[in-house]
């Protein structure tokens, strides 16, 4: 995409490599998770800013990282895994 901008100097110029426009933080979206006194939330989601797109549609309170495994066969692969991972480094 082409685009037509002034220079420092005051001079025209074209450039024909430059990239889309960034998204204006008024046009971006909204959270949209459910807040707790049921409305929406109003926050903007993470922003992917290589892309200019949003990463999950939800702001960094509501789509957060894993709060880790919740059921038991979870928990026990996980304990599982820190044993073969410790078990390795002390024969090193």
């Amino acid at each position: 995409m082409a685009a037509v901008y002034i220079s420092k100097k005051g001079e025209v110029k074209i450039s024909l490599s430059c990239n889309d426009p960034r998204t204006p933080r008024k046009n971006k979206e909204i959270c949209k998770a459910k807040t707790r006194s049921g409305t929406p939330c109003q926050a903007p989601p993470v922003w992917n800013k290589a892309k200019d797109i949003p990463r999950n549609g939800r702001c960094k309170l509501h789509g957060g990282l894993s709060t880790g495994p919740n059921t038991e066969v979870g928990k026990n692969a996980i304990r599982d895994s820190n044993r073969k991972r410790t078990f390795q480094t002390f024969q090193n």
